[in-house]
């Protein structure tokens, strides 16, 4: 294979960074090279990262058909640490199921959520938009912002195949847990911070933690 291809891949892969870029877009730049002979270059790339222990770098496919330039997983926990100075809160049972909500019925509006959980949730949107996980896509009728996840939910939780590659959850048979054990319960959300009128950007789509 012509290394030029794989210097431009790789060129790629490191300048679109953690937003990924498709296979198609891969094919829109280097026009007369086939897609197979794209895919056999990230392949080769992936080979020569694994097989130097030197190297801290790996090839990720996340959603469908979209590669970006990670670090190895096996050296995670070292920037682990840094990440946890960042930002070291995670998300709780109640952020994870308005974040699941989202996934398998949006776009959806917080009030629909709110009837699929049989509670309020302006704090757990805020902490999903807050990190990045979900972006407003459009609106509904009456004003209200309509959900769905960004990129980095599938970054995050290492999914390859997009939508099509998710689990079904059977939502009739879905039951909220009326005692949440988090400090969220405490927290008021103030307009400003959940305003309905804050939509979300494509670019909106780094840092997934």
């Amino acid at each position: 294979m012509n290394s030029n291809i794989k210097a431009i891949v790789e060129g790629l892969l490191f300048v679109y960074g953690d937003d990924g870029i498709s296979l198609l877009d891969l094919q829109n730049v280097l026009e007369d090279v086939r897609p197979v002979t794209i895919q056999e270059a990230i392949l080769e790339l992936e080979k020569k990262y694994s097989s130097d222990p030197d190297c801290a770098f790996s090839i990720q496919k996340f959603g469908k058909n979209k590669y970006r330039l990670q670090t190895k997983p096996e050296l995670h926990e070292y920037f682990a640490k840094l990440e946890l100075e960042v930002n070291n809160s995670r998300l709780s049972n109640s952020s994870i199921e308005v974040l699941s909500i989202i996934v398998y019925k949006g776009p959806i509006s917080k009030h629909d959520i709110e009837l699929i959980r049989q509670a309020e949730c302006s704090y757990q949107i805020y902490r999903l938009r807050q990190k990045k996980l979900i972006k407003a896509v459009g609106k509904t009728s009456t004003g209200a912002n309509l959900y769905t996840i960004t990129d980095n939910f599938f970054k995050l939780f290492n999914i390859t195949g997009g939508f099509e590659a998710l689990p079904q959850i059977d939502f009739a048979s879905y039951k909220n847990q009326d005692e949440e054990n988090n400090f969220e319960e405490e927290i008021k959300v103030t307009e400003e911070m959940i305003s309905e009128e804050d939509v979300f950007e494509e670019d909106d789509s780094e840092g997934m933690f």
